[in-house]
Parts: C-alpha cells; structure tokens; sequence
C-alpha cells in the first residue's frame, strides 16, 4: 500500500512507500497484467496493487530525458523522470522513454582569487542564462569531484539545458586541504553568518563579481543554490544569507532556525533510508518538519524521498564505465549470491558487500574483474538502490521545475 502526503502551500509531494521491503508472492497468471517498457526496462508481469518501477536507457553524454509516453502517463508519479514507478492497475501498461538532444557545452575551467586563497571554478554561462545555480558537494567532497560525479553530471547537464548557468566552487577547507575550523571535517562552514568574515560565503560573492566585472554574466539574474549532504545544509543558508531566489538541499535537513527565519523557497530532497549519522530517519523527518513551517510562514518549500527500487542487469551500465554484458553479469552474480530478493531488490546494505568482497575478492570473480572506478560506480549505484546517503538525478525535473517556479 502506498499513502501519498501533500504538503499545504507546497509544490512537491511527500511520497511514503510502506511495501517495497516486501517479498511477493508470485499471483496466479490470471491476476496479472503486463508492463511493456519501450526504450527503457521494467517490463514484466504484474499483480494490480504492485509497486512497479520503471526505468530509462542509459542516457548519452549528448541526450536528455524527455518524459514517458505511452498508455495513460498519468499512473507514473513522476512522468517527466528518467526513473519512476507506479500502482499496477488492473489492465497491460504500455510506455515508452522519450529522450531529447542536449544543449552542447563544455564546462570551463580556471583559478580565480577568492577572499583568502586562489579558487578552483568550474562554470558554463549560455547566452543570455535564465538564473544562475551554485552547485556545492558535500563533507569531503570538492570542486574537481563534483563535477567527475555521474549523478551531478546528470544535474549540470540538465541545468544548461534548460538555460541555466552553472557554476561549481569548492569549500575554503577544501582548497585548504585542512580543517580550519576545529571541527573534524573538511567541509562548508555555515556559521558565522557573515559574508565579509566567513570565507565560503566571500568566495561565492568574489567569484560572482569577477565575473560580473568580466562581462561574461549579467548582474541581476535570478540565483539558486543546490548541495548534497554538508552542502545542502550550505546551500540553505548561502540562500537565505544572499536572498537568493531559491536553494535545494539535498539529503541535509538544514536547520529549524532557517526554516523560521528565510524568505527564500527552498526544497528538500532526501532519500528513504540514509544512513548518514547526521540525517537518518530523524534528519528526514526534520527536512519534512522545515518544510511544514516554511508553508505555514507563506514561503514555497518542497519535501520529496527518493524510495528504494529494484535492480536490473543494466543498472551498472549508465555511464558507459562498464559493458551491457559486464553490468548483467555482476547483476547476476549479486542475485547468485542472494544479495537480491525476488523482485530483485538488494537486501543488503552496499558497505556490508564492500566488506565481503574486500575479505574475500576471488569469491565475487565479475565484481574483481572491474577496475577501481568501474567497482566505485557499481557500489554507487547500489547505494541509489537502496535509497541511502548519495546524490541521485531521479528528482532532477523537479528541481528544475522548482527553480523555474521563481524566475524574474
């Protein structure tokens, strides 16, 4: 069973998904109905009452996800998303990816003098952008990573073509290579509120200006702020701080007191299961909780969960990293090894994996034959299955839609 929560005031949906731990017990054949999938997979038989997930292709570094299409679109909770699901009704579904050519860019790099240090910047500006979005990576995390990673790949690629400009920084600890503040991590500092003293919040302002003072973005456009984790947190208050136009934070609750103070629109995308010790189920249920009191106080605020979904051989092939048949076959060495149930979700958690693998590499021969990276993207993805602590593009609509909401 699935209960959906609309938030009052809000423009996204708290969707909350009490079956998907749930082992199916196969139907008899006369219960069924069929899911055909067309230019993406999920296709199969299915009892009305299931939860079905659907998803795209694999999409190319030149192509866009541009919505479902097929028989009656308007089951999907997500229609415009490259990764969606629906309640099985009692009739065969038939539906069909629809992709787009994306706008070409290429994402340019320099060094530019921040308040205290010279700055990695990463940055694309279209003619005539209609807002411009700061992305910002997580504890740990840095300019050169963001933009390596494939889901925040999916982001930027989404944001220039819907005729954002983007532009990709990296906290001053970061670049420091140090902890500056005492504070066991190197990551964005929120506090002091300040954009003279605190470094991270300058950096954005200098950075900003220069390329004002260059001609190369117009002053007055619409900002926007979108983070994972430390800088989702950072992104909240970046956007209050400046007034931007809105901030989108994702798996980070941000804070009571910005929720009662901003008058900025901010949306919250959090994921079901995160294992982060810093959100977990309390940090959820405080993003929902500052979305709440940003609708009652008249501000636009959105909550929305990324839920657990089923594998599928060709998951691991997104990027191109690894083959259709080298994806299938860890795919189906998982499944031998009972990591997955019968509807093919993982059972496990993806660190407890990493850790049998690396006691024992000979026992899971199809995972050791990839390389490092090719190994990382694998346990990335299984961290998207199970809906825990990751940036993920399956809510990148509607972030757009969110930001598109305020522009000037």
């Amino acid at each position: 069973m699935k209960t959906l929560f609309t938030i009052p005031g809000a423009i996204c949906l708290f969707v909350a998904c009490f079956s998907c731990r749930k082992q199916p017990v196969p139907p008899a054949a006369a219960d069924r109905f069929k899911v055909t999938v067309t230019n993406g997979y999920g296709s199969g038989y299915h009892q009305p009452g299931d939860t079905v997930h659907i998803f795209s292709l694999a999409l190319a570094s030149n192509q866009v996800f541009a919505g479902w299409s097929g028989h009656n679109p308007a089951l999907l909770r997500a229609p415009d998303e490259w990764h969606t699901w629906f309640i099985m009704p009692g009739e065969n579904v038939d539906l069909t990816g629809t992709t787009a050519p994306a706008a070409t860019f290429v994402l340019q790099f320099e060094q530019c003098q921040g308040k205290d240090r010279v700055k990695p910047v990463y940055y694309y500006f279209p003619a005539r952008p209609k807002g411009i979005v700061y992305l910002l990576h997580g504890t740990s995390g840095s300019a050169q990573a963001l933009v390596a990673g494939f889901e925040w790949q999916q982001m930027i690629k989404d944001l220039v073509h819907d005729h954002f400009a983007v532009l990709i920084t990296e906290a001053e600890e970061a670049t420091a290579g140090k902890d500056l503040n005492g504070d066991g991590s190197i990551r964005w500092n929120t506090l002091p509120w300040d954009t003279l003293t605190n470094a991270d919040y300058a950096n954005i302002r200098i950075i900003t200006h220069t390329f004002y003072q260059r001609g190369l973005l117009p002053a007055g456009l619409p900002k926007y702020a979108v983070g994972m984790s430390n800088g989702g947190n950072f992104a909240t208050a970046l956007s209050t701080i400046c007034r931007f136009d809105a901030g989108v934070s994702y798996c980070a609750p941000s804070g009571g007191q910005i929720a009662q103070m901003t008058g900025t629109p901010l949306q919250f995308c959090m994921a079901r299961f995160d294992q982060n010790p810093n959100v977990g189920p309390a940090g959820n249920a405080a993003a929902l909780a500052n979305a709440q009191t940003l609708a009652s106080r008249g501000i636009s605020s959105g909550y929305l969960v990324q839920e657990r979904s089923p594998l599928y051989p060709e998951r691991f092939a997104r990027s191109g990293q690894l083959s259709l048949e080298a994806s299938a076959a860890v795919f189906n060495e998982l499944k031998q090894k009972g990591y997955l149930d019968p509807a093919y979700y993982f059972m496990d958690q993806p660190d407890e994996l990493r850790s049998a693998y690396q006691a024992n590499p000979a026992a899971f021969p199809q995972l050791n034959g990839l390389d490092i990276d090719q190994r990382m993207f694998v346990f990335q993805q299984l961290s998207l299955a199970v809906a825990d602590h990751h940036m993920y593009s399956d809510y990148n609509k509607a972030t757009l839609k969110f930001l598109n909401t305020f522009i000037k």
